[in-house]
């Protein structure tokens, strides 16, 4: 079982390390400490230089080395200590990376060592000086050495970056939450072999009882919110990587096992029905299905009304409900369903190479489809412009393309809600979207520019309302969500998360991945819809789904999932 570590002390965790079975060592720049935890049980055993308690001020980077020799960075510079009853004393001379910008990880084997900087480059040296340099990507935080193997942590993007000792990337992983700023291999008595640990630091908020206030003075109420709270804590990552052959691999990793209930309960709503007179209706919703990084427990029908489960004439799996024999405009009735499923964070390392498209992907997903604008000359000449920006060698390569497409949408929209309608177009030259809008605008000019994709929902598991604790915790979506999978020839359907949260540095975050809290649908046209039985045709152009339901949702984490369970070798 995966819990959760929160030391004692740990306000601004910067970099995290271990040489010692069930200890992770952690370093606070700010108090300039070097702390010990022990990870099975999150007991803090001290400061390990309590006489030379402001050694590590300032420092970024850490490295504990096998013979108990400590290695530590400011700036471009790596420093050598030793520690005896709380004394640091110097043990060999700086080294000092001329090309580095500021160093934020660290690590040593076979004396040499592995360094990388705040702006994302890989520097591996030995005594003699720098070997190579290596770009890993903006953003990275920490690197550990694990078995033969770096795993450099990148908290923006949400991912760990698996290399080889010499500088080739291998492998990507997915870290479950936001805010990751340390990561450790430590060895641990109840595995055989060395496991990660990561230290997030998120910013947070709590309330507390005032009693000084003003108000509780005047018999009021005491309670303050206090908006500048950093929660730090530390979790065990359990991850596996698949390989996919030459055309890469994928990483699977932190799970959940959770289960959504979405149901509705039905108003009467006599007008509409006098409107569209006697007519068969039924409902259809999209429900929970198998795909590489959820797995389908179990799913059962609920409520009053008949329902079954089934596909619909694409092959989506469905729940359709009949209507029948219900008086709409006099019963209250309740139907939906219930999923127990498995989800997983998954991140793609893709080495594509230029190929073409079955015909019936071709036919299904590079169609024209009015609803993206994609016979509108302004989308046309955009996708023309970035097709041609491509280098001659690229242009065939729909991951590169797909990345381009967007980059180029990410940088011209904010996120922003409002429920008003906008073609892809429109939203373009508003310059701000929700994610369905966003959605809209990325398959419009994948397809033009080539590339196979449909939409993909429907909801995200809001992780900030389990602050206190995920398993047993039950909440409600803020809203449904969409977003963007893609094709690769050779592989298959490739997620592509589609709003930026308004943040530059996050536009790699969740590019071929997604983490644990995404929970994917059938691939259905609507997540809900009211139609006439046996397909998706609508009873009513003018009917709205929101006349006859009111729906509620609920997630409730029920256990952390095991990966050697869903997936075994």
């Amino acid at each position: 079982m995966v819990t959760p570590i929160k030391p004692l002390f740990a306000r601004h965790i910067v970099s995290v390390d271990s040489n010692e079975e069930d200890a992770l060592f952690v370093v606070d720049p700010d108090l300039g400490a070097l702390g010990k935890i022990d990870v099975r049980t999150g007991f803090f055993y001290g400061i390990i230089n309590f006489r030379s308690f402001n050694a590590f001020k300032g420092s970024a980077a850490l490295c504990m080395r096998p013979d108990g020799t400590v290695n530590y960075s400011r700036s471009n510079r790596i420093y050598t200590v030793g520690i005896e009853n709380g004394t640091v004393r110097d043990a060999m001379d700086i080294i000092t990376i001329d090309q580095a910008e500021e160093l934020v990880g660290l690590c040593w084997k076979n004396d040499r060592y592995y360094a990388v900087d705040r702006r994302g480059a890989l520097f591996i040296l030995d005594e003699d000086g720098l070997i190579q340099a290596t770009e890993v990507g903006h953003g990275v935080n920490d690197i550990t050495l694990h078995g033969d193997r770096l795993f450099i942590l990148n908290g923006a993007s949400q991912a760990i970056y698996v290399y080889s000792l010499d500088g080739i990337h291998l492998a990507s992983l997915t870290i479950p939450y936001e805010g990751a700023s340390g990561i450790a291999s430590i060895k641990t008595s109840d595995k055989e072999e060395p496991v990660i640990y990561v230290y997030y630091n998120q910013d947070s908020w709590d309330v507390f009882d005032d009693a000084s206030s003003e108000s509780g003075k005047r018999g009021g109420p005491n309670i303050k919110l206090n908006k500048h709270v950093s929660d730090g804590f530390i979790e065990r990552l359990d991850y596996k990587i698949i390989e996919l052959g030459e055309i890469g691999s994928f990483g699977l990793s932190g799970g959940y096992e959770v289960k959504l209930t979405y149901a509705e309960m039905l108003k009467p709503a006599r007008e509409v029905l006098n409107r569209i007179g006697g007519v068969e209706m039924c409902v259809r919703l999209s429900i929970p299905v198998e795909t590489r990084r959820q797995k389908i427990k179990s799913i059962r029908i609920i409520g009053d009304v008949p329902g079954v489960l089934k596909k619909d004439e694409n092959g989506n799996e469905i729940v359709e409900f009949d209507l029948t024999g219900v008086e709409l405009d006099k019963e209250r009735r309740s139907f939906g369903y219930s999923a127990v499923i498995e989800v997983y964070g998954i991140r793609y390392k893709l080495n594509v190479a230029d190929a073409p498209y079955p015909d019936d992907i071709k036919t299904r997903f590079l169609k024209e489809e009015s609803r993206y604008d994609m016979d509108r000359l302004e989308l046309r000449d955009i996708a023309a412009e970035l097709i041609s920006a491509l280098p001659e060698n690229e242009r065939g390569n729909v991951v590169k393309i797909a990345k381009a497409v967007r980059e180029y949408v990410y940088s011209r929209l904010a996120y922003r809600y409002n429920n008003q309608y906008t073609s892809p177009v429109e939203t373009l030259r508003d310059g701000e979207g929700t994610c369905g809008k966003y959605m809209e605008l990325l398959i419009g000019l994948m397809r033009l520019c080539g590339v196979a994709c449909r939409p993909v929902g429907d909801f995200k598991v809001p992780e900030y309302k389990l602050r206190y604790a995920r398993v047993n915790s039950v909440c409600t979506p803020d809203y449904d969500h969409a977003w963007v999978e893609f094709y690769v020839p050779g592989l298959g359907w490739v997620p592509m998360e589609s709003s930026s949260d308004n943040a530059p540095e996050r536009h790699e975050r969740f590019f071929g991945a997604l983490s644990w809290i995404y929970i994917e649908n059938s691939r259905t046209e609507k997540m809900c819809e009211i139609c006439k039985p046996g397909c998706w045709e609508k009873v009513d152009n003018d009917l709205m789904y929101s006349d006859f339901f009111v729906p509620d949702i609920q997630i409730e984490v029920l256990r952390e999932a095991s990966l050697d369970e869903a997936f075994p070798d």
